[in-house]
């Protein structure tokens, strides 16, 4: 198994820090040093970095203690997805055909989870063995779909729930009559927490709302329809499923925390029928999950073995996006290694 680490991204929730963010300190080490370590202890030995903002400064820090790391350069942040092509697209220049780990550079396992999730992903013969924690532990991390027998249908980011709720709540109030402007615009703010997200999320109402101090019912039915508040799923048996977005809260109880493991004829399956229809315009790698869950052969039966695995204790699988998370988990660490 060889790895795809995901460090290209810009990390704005942080602020200002004097080192990217997978270069921040743990225990000693830089975040990302302190994963590769993890993974090489499990047999992982080789090792695609993908880097971007701040790429030297990731690249140095990591061959300072792995000089033979393989760095795949993300030009643009366009998404997991996108990044996790750049770093497949080494693989595939090598011939590379065994299987491949993929995970954020953020994230923080311990070997033993590691070393189980491997176990897992090769004793079920699965396509796509990836991790999932209890939502109400993730808050952050995109819901798991699944049909009612527990079998995996896709994955849904927090971002797209939050967009499809704001549709919905808006569609419904405009039937009343005009809305202000302002308002709107704070609502939308609030839902994707800055400027810059809320008018890729919604880029036709953003225009409008620019121009005018209230929005109409024709309006809003202009830039969005009722379809964008529904989510479709192909069950293994061939049924689609429909889903509102805005209830996945309450049907949804898992959440993705993306370290994936993939055999590589099913990875470069998903990546190449990724798209960014959705609230950020970008690719997610989340999902590759729906795409090889809903895939078919010829005569009907399922393509691919996709099966999660469950992180029993949240502390074993972390991330962070704040100086507080950051700090959470030294903390986190030093509780363990003293006790």
């Amino acid at each position: 198994m060889i790895s795809i680490i995901l460090a290209a991204g810009k990390a704005t929730r942080m602020g200002a820090t004097t080192q990217p963010k997978v270069c921040l300190d743990v225990g000693g080490l830089p975040f990302v040093v302190r994963a590769i370590e993890t993974y090489k202890r499990c047999g992982i030995e080789h090792h695609i970095v993908v880097i971007g903002d701040r790429a030297d400064e990731v690249a140095a820090a990591v061959c300072r203690y792995f000089p033979s790391t393989i760095f795949a350069y993300q030009a643009e942040q366009r998404g997991t997805g996108h990044a996790a092509r750049c770093g497949a697209a080494v693989l595939e220049a090598f011939g590379y055909s065994g299987d491949v780990m993929i995970v954020v550079g953020d994230k923080l396992v311990t070997e033993a989870v590691v070393r189980e999730q491997i176990e897992l992903f090769h004793s079920s013969g699965a396509d796509l063995c990836f991790m999932v924690g209890p939502k109400d532990s993730f808050p952050h991390s995109g819901r798991v779909v699944e049909d009612e027998d527990g079998a995996v249908l896709g994955v849904v980011e927090v971002s797209e729930i939050k967009r499809a709720c704001l549709i919905e709540k808006l569609l419904d109030e405009g039937r009343k009559g005009a809305l202000s402007a302002d308002r709107i615009r704070s609502e939308t703010i609030a839902a994707f927490s800055t400027e810059r997200k809320a008018s890729r999320a919604v880029p036709i109402l953003w225009t409008l709302l620019e121009q005018r101090s209230d929005i109409g019912p024709d309006d809003l039915t202009r830039c969005f329809t009722r379809k964008e508040t529904i989510l479709e799923f192909e069950r293994a048996d061939g049924k689609r499923r429909q889903f509102r977005v805005s209830g996945l809260e309450q049907q949804t109880s898992v959440a993705n925390l993306s370290v994936y493991m993939f055999r590589t004829d099913a990875l470069f399956y998903g990546l190449g029928r990724l798209a960014s229809l959705n609230a950020q315009g970008e690719e997610y790698l989340t999902d590759v999950v729906g795409i090889l869950a809903s895939a078919r052969t010829d005569d009907g039966s399922p393509r691919f073995r996709v099966v999660p695995y469950n992180l029993k204790e949240p502390t074993d699988g972390l991330t962070f996006n704040t100086p507080e998370e950051l700090e959470a988990i030294r903390e986190c660490l030093k509780r363990k290694a003293e006790g």
